[in-house]
């Protein structure tokens, strides 16, 4: 069974790690809308992109 969003909320302020992690890939689709212009949409499908290829770049 998937995490809420109300459960995942709790985790990103309940650990520093996980919260750390969350912001950093906040920034970082931050700085790549604003660095390309791209549309908030494109940004979402990026991140739905790199699901589960992330450990790929080594």
């Amino acid at each position: 069974m998937p995490f809420s969003d109300k459960q995942m909320f709790e985790a990103i302020e309940s650990n520093i790690d996980v919260k750390e992690c969350f912001t950093k890939i906040s920034e970082a689709c931050k700085e790549l809308q604003s660095k390309t212009g791209c549309p908030v949409d494109d940004v979402d499908r990026f991140l739905e992109f790199t699901i589960g290829k992330w450990d790929n770049l080594r």
